[in-house]
């Protein structure tokens, strides 16, 4: 078919079309020949306008979504930081009071990294010798015992921490007052250790600091009886003790004087 056909009926199929969609205006008015020939410009144009309102809107949209996107995760982040900061308060406060009823307070410290010693249960402070801290010196946090000095540099400090097999310290039994030693086992769980069978301990006993090794004061929180066994021992009970303060929740710490 020759490009001359093609347009031809291309022609009188828009000139049909028009002629059919203006017979049906409202107004009954008479059709033209130059309307029926305007009739699908204009009505391309318009359909052209509204796409390209669409368009424009669809763009609009997408922007306003992705501002407020950025606005949401700004106001969440937000939320966040002044959750911390509630947190570190309530923390704070906490040290404070602990201080002022204190009397062996040196100083707080915060704990900025776990040990460099992989053979170790270490936590490194912010502070050292220049702070007056010293080797042997007993850390605790509002809940407890954590551990005690390790090793000191001058502005920084090494905590051997409670469940270090290395660690040991004299306690007793809040109730019963019998005495013992709290030993590290590498784990959560520490092990009271030297308790005969004929002694009744009870679990969810508390246990604190005796003070008879010389390097704690008495008096010190050290954590709970969570097992007791006296079955196939020979000459102590198997007594299990969990540590009031978690040494993977340790923020700030307050050391006190020898």
């Amino acid at each position: 078919m020759s490009k001359g056909k093609k347009r031809l009926i291309i022609f009188s199929t828009l000139f049909s079309v028009a002629l059919f969609l203006m017979s049906y205006q409202h107004n009954k008015q008479p059709v033209s020949f130059l309307n029926a020939l305007s009739y699908p410009y204009y009505a391309l144009s318009g359909t052209t306008s509204k796409i390209g309102l669409t368009i424009r809107e669809a763009r609009d949209t997408f922007d306003e979504n992705r501002q407020l996107k950025k606005e949401a995760s700004r106001l969440l982040l937000e939320r966040q930081q002044y959750r911390e900061i509630i947190q570190e308060n309530k923390r704070l406060k906490d040290l404070l009071a602990l201080k002022e009823r204190e009397p062996r307070y040196l100083t707080t410290a915060r704990v900025i990294s776990h040990g460099y010693d992989k053979l170790l249960n270490t936590a490194v402070l912010d502070k050292g010798s220049r702070s007056g801290i010293e080797k042997g010196m007993a850390v605790i946090t509002t809940k407890g015992l954590i551990g005690k000095i390790y090793a000191v540099r001058d502005d920084f400090s090494d905590v051997l921490l409670l469940k270090d097999t290395n660690f040991s310290v004299a306690v007793r039994l809040q109730t019963s007052r019998r005495e013992g030693i709290v030993s590290g086992t590498g784990y959560s769980q520490c092990l009271l250790k030297y308790v005969p069978p004929e002694e009744t301990v009870q679990k969810g006993e508390v246990v604190v600091t005796s003070g008879f090794d010389g390097i704690f004061p008495s008096g010190l929180p050290v954590g709970i009886v969570t097992k007791v066994k006296k079955e196939g021992i020979e000459f102590f009970q198997h007594i299990e003790v969990l540590p009031f303060q978690s040494s993977e929740k340790i923020e700030e710490v307050v050391i006190l004087k020898k």
